[in-house]
């Protein structure tokens, strides 16, 4: 299987270390930057909960500086895209590039919208809904620590492929220990994801604290307030989503499963880059005010994280 890492930033480096052990797995690895540079000149250390080093001799490490292999058109059998929330269309224009004519893709990345992106690039019958609570952060450039063991969900999309399809995937995630499940609802899967990332990341990244210090009754109860808000919104457009007491246990769950991780949008801030929140709060605050459903909190953090990037 020949399997395409578009966006290699944490959570791709990941992904790319371990689905490299699996046996039959050909890998196509495309990142940009310092990290990009280090992965293609030296190869890429993984440690934390698991440690391997991925040489650059056993799989093609490309950069976006660079520019796709013209080898590797049309020989790709699912692209997973895994970079930021503004990268996703030209991602998705790569993975159409590079996947055959059976050839399928996913985004893992955190936010709203993406999935729709891809469909408006690849077309329903090829894309998949996928969500990863995999913690990862990059140390240095070359470098992924795998922070906490999470869940890979892959979902079906209306007009979109079915299990079936998705099995050939979810097999080699589980041989790489990706935990993989699978869901009858994609939407749904995206909905949750994006419930729990508004209620983390914005709050770890202005407290500048690692996940678990969320589970202190303060922050956690901001956290969660912020998260209900959403789920107001996805219950406004229909989305089957949990009832709050189980939203709270999953909150907890997650916060605990990743309590040493640095969440991305921490990272971003702290390398002064630009985050997440567009895909996310500021997300459920335009969908809110479409409704008509007030979201101060959202709102609120919004503004705080966007001043971080003023002047």
């Amino acid at each position: 299987m020949r399997i395409a890492i578009l966006g290699s930033g944490s959570l791709g480096s990941l992904y790319a270390s371990l689905l490299s052990q699996v046996e039959g797995v050909e890998l196509l690895i495309h990142g940009r930057g310092s990290h990009g540079a280090e992965m293609a000149a030296h190869g890429l250390h993984l440690e934390g909960m698991s440690t391997h080093f991925l040489s650059n001799e056993e799989v093609f490490f490309s950069l976006e500086e660079v520019g796709l292999p013209a080898h590797a058109s049309g020989t790709i059998d699912f692209a997973l895209l895994t970079g930021k929330a503004g990268q996703t269309t030209y991602l998705a224009e790569l993975a159409r590039q590079l996947l055959n004519d059976e050839g399928m893709a996913l985004s893992l990345s955190n936010g709203l919208g993406h999935a729709e992106q891809c469909i408006e690039v690849l077309g329903p019958q090829r894309v998949f809904a996928a969500t990863s609570t995999h913690g990862a952060w990059r140390p240095s450039p070359g470098v992924v620590h795998w922070a906490g063991k999470g869940k890979t969900v892959l979902g079906s999309l209306p007009g979109g492929p079915g299990e079936t399809e998705a099995k050939p995937l979810l097999d080699v995630l589980l041989m790489a220990g990706l935990e993989p499940s699978w869901s009858s609802d994609g939407l749904a899967t995206l909905w949750k994801k994006v419930l729990l990332n508004i209620a983390i990341n914005p709050l770890a990244a202005l407290a500048g604290v690692e996940n678990g210090a969320l589970l202190r009754p303060d922050l956690f109860s901001s956290a969660f307030s912020t998260m209900q808000e959403g789920a107001a919104i996805a219950r406004i457009e229909r989305v089957a989503i949990p009832d709050d007491v189980e939203l709270e246990q999953q909150l907890r769950q997650v916060l605990t499963a990743t309590a040493t991780n640095i969440c991305s949008m921490l990272q971003d801030i702290r390398a002064g880059r630009m985050t997440e929140i567009s895909s996310l709060n500021q997300a459920i605050v335009l969908r809110g005010e479409r409704a008509g459903i007030a979201t101060p909190l959202n709102k609120m953090l919004v503004a705080m994280v966007n001043a971080l990037h003023v002047g």
